[in-house]
């Protein structure tokens, strides 16, 4: 586990045995270009959680005091009105296990997705390094975008712009 993630894994986990809790996250954002092999800074948690209600809410109340940012919530792919690729928890990858704490990831090819749902300069970034590091090709990019099922909404066209985005960059 690489440094920039530990602190992060060491205050959840004993959080989460102080309470007696066993709990899941699903680490997506700059936290899990850790786990990736590619470090870099992040100030926040974002990450899908599974978890009783009661642990839910005293864990988001233990991260406000201890200052870390977070979005955490059942359901990453519902973070923007384009969903992730149907089947992206069956293919996400455990990086840590413990009693009280599972940490998963995205399959790579996966987190480039999810890097695309908000689209900013550093999320190309971010989405870039992960492709060259994992050899992920063009083709299997398309193959992957449709298990996407795209809702009826303008944002659909501004996602689909971002992914043809993304072909160019790969190229």
């Amino acid at each position: 586990m690489h440094t920039c993630v530990k602190p992060y894994v060491e205050k959840i986990e004993s959080f989460a045995k102080s309470k007696k809790e066993r709990i899941e996250l699903l680490i997506i954002g700059g936290l899990a270009m850790g786990f990736y092999g590619i470090p870099r800074h992040t100030i926040d948690i974002d990450a899908e959680i599974k978890c009783s209600d009661e642990f839910y809410f005293e864990l988001i109340e233990y991260l406000k005091k201890e200052n870390i940012g977070f979005n955490i919530s059942e359901d990453i792919s519902g973070w923007c009105i384009i969903p992730l690729p149907a089947g992206y928890r069956e293919r996400a990858k455990i990086v840590y296990k413990s009693y009280f704490l599972i940490l998963k990831v995205l399959e790579p090819s996966d987190f480039v997705f999810s890097k695309l749902l908000r689209g900013t300069e550093e999320d190309f970034s971010d989405a870039t390094e992960v492709i060259k590091r994992y050899k992920i090709t063009k083709d299997s990019l398309i193959e992957l975008e449709k298990l996407i099922q795209y809702p009826k909404d303008t944002e659909t066209l501004f996602f689909k712009k971002k992914f043809q985005h993304l072909i160019e960059l790969v190229d």
